[in-house]
């Protein structure tokens, strides 16, 4: 008995969770055994299964992390289901075993693994009704705190509530050694335990509130912490963590069941106690086997993610920004603070010495964050356009053929860029932007002027391979005399990205309604041959138009409509739908992918002609379904890119075309999902349907200078919970 003299003095100090924890520290090596015999197998046969389950094309390596991108189908479903079963199964055998493994050691009395396993096992039906109450109580719980919130103003009184039933609640985890020590039933060594936690109720549920559950969980969590920035070790030290905490969970029940029986029990029933541990000599302990199976999964998990033998798209991944603000750097403008918001990601462009850059506006004045390379681990965030200008006016950008960013700027006279009156003027001009700063454009003239009544305007920009610039404008016309309005597409030439003189032509007229100013998006193209494609879409209908230029200054143009406007569609007027993008061949032939304003699908138009009169299609998408944010680029071996997001799948999809042959990969998860605003005003927030603009905001593609494809993309749930993600596929075949 001097093992239980030993518990008696520490109780009688009051130390009772460093005890246990240290004589866990101490037999680590031994108490951890059960464990690894129930749960290695376990692992190693689900791993086994899920590589059968599992498509290659809906599996990925992000940041050398395992990742499933796609919804589980019913075989993975019913695989996660077995493994959740077969590990809570697993548990109800590993952790009594632990427990009768660190009560032989305390009282002096070592028991095998073996029979420690044995002894969990032959009360496996005891143990499995306390599992099946301990799931009823925790649904009561949920189930309290559902409807006290409904009933207690504030959730401070539900938790105070809540809180202080789960302390009252705890005595019951003193029912596992009840089972496995004493031979109880589980009704009866529910009733054990509180008899022994009766006159130190408070104490014992803080115990093991503290020792079972808090610093478990906290260990594990510094632990997860430590290595975000390390996805594959955060996996493989979690492996690992979970067969190492288990052993002092087990420690302090025994620990403390020891405790309160020397306490309130008899001599005779600590007795008892001991005589029923099984009779059993411990082998010699092996620290090297056990530490080497300690680390097997997570070397194994390491293992398959480095080497990625089967396979597996290899994704790199970045957070930039999430919600917060940022200073602007050292010299630069300090009128306001420079910060990110949600709706500001405008486009994504290669720029010089590898970087990549984004041009931000989302209102206000334009900003640009400069990534130090393909992976945006680094940035740099500055300002784009002047104080005063038209923040109404969304920024427009292009890459020039160095590597620099050309941006749209619609200047105002200072004090009139909240105010607006008769007197009010915009002038539109140019920023060039490097990798460390924007400037106005050297020598440049503006490309438009407008007073207050002719301000909406659509721009696009498109670099010309001899390093000057293509600026397209939409703009309406009203002819008083026949009461009808248009939209007047014109082109300007500039030989320079400065636009030092600037050529502007009207080229196209297109017709609009009586209930919109401005219902046509634009995208504008300049093949290798220097001469102009522009693309408009009726962001109502999804009507396409490609207006194609004969020459450089286009003195003749032709006008090819791939996508007429379907008599028998339905469109709403209410939410601008149709997106497009569209990129110039070398041959001059655009491709272009759209959203259909109808029926939802993304489609691939592979024009046959410059203007795109004929034209074969194939369809990305699957009609009825949303999808948003659409970004085409060519590939350095032609292929067509064509991401987007995927919200009802919670994914970023990236479709691979050649010609019409295409290939759809997931190639990283949407993580946040929209739900409700942080003040609680919106019963329900939709960021896709509060974005309208035919851009496809949210979401930009461009290569690396690496021929690679790097998407920038907007991860929200609400305007207070979002990031700015930089998502590149490393190994897209």
């Amino acid at each position: 008995m001097s093992g239980t003299i030993d518990v008696q003095a520490e109780m009688r100090r009051g130390r009772v969770l460093r005890s246990a924890y240290l004589f866990a520290a101490r037999n680590l090596i031994r108490l951890a055994v059960p464990g690894l015999l129930v749960f290695l197998p376990l692992s190693l046969l689900a791993a086994a299964s899920l590589l059968v389950l599992v498509d290659g094309a809906s599996a990925a390596v992000v940041n050398g992390a395992f990742e499933l991108l796609d919804v589980p189908d019913r075989r993975l479903l019913t695989w996660a289901v077995a493994v959740a079963v077969a590990w809570a199964l697993g548990q109800l055998v590993a952790l009594p075993a632990m427990v009768v493994l660190a009560a032989g050691r305390t009282v002096g009395r070592p028991v095998s693994a073996s029979a420690a396993l044995r002894t969990a096992v032959r009360h496996w039906p005891a143990l499995t009704a306390l599992a099946v109450t301990s799931v009823a109580v925790l649904g009561g719980l949920v189930l309290a705190g559902l409807g006290l919130g409904g009933m207690l103003d504030g959730t401070v009184p539900v938790f105070l509530v809540l809180g202080f039933l789960v302390l009252f609640l705890m005595p019951c985890l003193l029912a596992v050694p009840a089972v496995v020590l004493e031979g109880l039933e589980s009704g009866a060594a529910l009733r054990r335990s509180y008899l022994l936690a009766y006159d130190a109720l408070w104490e014992s549920s803080f115990a093991l509130l503290i020792g079972v559950i808090v610093v478990p969980v906290a260990v594990q969590q510094a632990v997860w912490w430590a290595a975000a920035d390390v996805p594959m070790a955060q996996a493989a030290a979690g492996l690992v963590l979970t067969p190492v905490v288990a052993p002092f969970q087990a420690s302090m029940l025994a620990r403390l069941y020891l405790q309160r029986l020397v306490l309130q029990g008899t001599p005779d029933e600590v007795r008892d106690v001991v005589d029923r541990l099984p009779d059993s000599t411990p082998g010699r302990a092996r620290p090297a086997l056990v530490i080497v199976t300690l680390l097997l999964p997570g070397l194994l998990y390491a293992g398959t993610a480095l080497l990625n033998p089967f396979g597996w798209l290899e994704v790199a991944e970045t957070v930039v920004e999430a919600g917060q603000e940022r200073d602007p750097d050292v010299g630069q403008d300090r009128r306001s603070s420079l910060t990110i918001d949600w709706r500001d990601l405008r486009a994504l462009h290669a720029g010089q010495g590898g970087r990549m850059v984004m041009v931000l506006d989302g209102g206000g004045e334009a900003k640009l964050l400069t990534c130090q390379d393909s992976g945006c681990t680094g940035t740099r965030l500055g300002w784009v356009e002047p104080g005063a200008v038209d923040g109404e006016q969304p920024a427009v950008s292009a890459r020039l053929a160095d590597g620099r960013v050309a941006v749209t700027s619609w200047t105002v006279p200072e004090g009139y860029q909240w105010v607006y009156g008769p007197d009010w003027r915009a002038k539109l001009g140019l920023r060039i932007c490097d990798a460390t700063a924007c400037v106005p454009a050297p020598g440049g003239k503006p490309l438009a002027e407008v007073t207050m009544g002719k301000r909406n305007r659509v721009i696009a920009l498109a670099g010309r391979p001899g390093g000057g610039l293509l600026a397209a404008q939409l703009r309406v016309r009203k002819n008083e005399r026949a009461d009808t309005r248009a939209e007047v597409l014109s082109l300007t030439v500039c030989d320079d990205p400065a636009c030092g003189s600037p050529r502007t032509k009207d080229v196209a007229e297109l017709p609009i309604d009586d209930l919109s100013d401005y219902m046509h998006g634009l995208v504008a193209g300049v093949g290798r041959d220097d001469r102009p494609v522009v693309l408009t879409i009726d962001v109502e209908t999804g009507v396409l138009a490609v207006i194609s230029c004969d020459d450089p200054v286009c003195t003749r143009s032709r006008t090819g409509r791939p996508v007429p406007e379907d008599p028998d569609g339905y469109y709403s007027r209410d939410l601008r739908t149709a997106k497009a993008a569209m990129v110039i061949r070398d041959d001059g032939r655009p491709l272009i992918a759209y959203r259909d304003a109808f029926d939802g699908p993304i489609t691939l138009l592979d024009c046959h002609t410059r203007e795109c009169s004929q034209a074969a299609t194939v369809k990305l998408t699957d009609p009825g379904q949303r999808h948003e944010g659409l970004a085409l680029v060519l590939d350095r071996r032609g292929r067509a890119l064509v991401a987007f997001q995927d919200p009802d799948r919670s994914r970023i999809v990236l479709a691979t075309c050649t010609g019409t042959r295409c290939t759809r990969t997931p190639v990283t998860k949407i993580r946040r999902a929209p739900g409700h605003d942080a003040d609680g005003d919106d019963d329900k927030w939709d960021p896709w349907d509060a974005e309208l603009r035919p851009d496809g905001g949210g979401l930009s593609m461009a290569l690396d200078d690496r021929g690679r494809p790097v998407i920038a993309w907007t991860d929200i749930a609400n305007r207070d919970d979002w990031a700015l993600v930089v998502t590149t596929p490393l190994t897209l075949r």
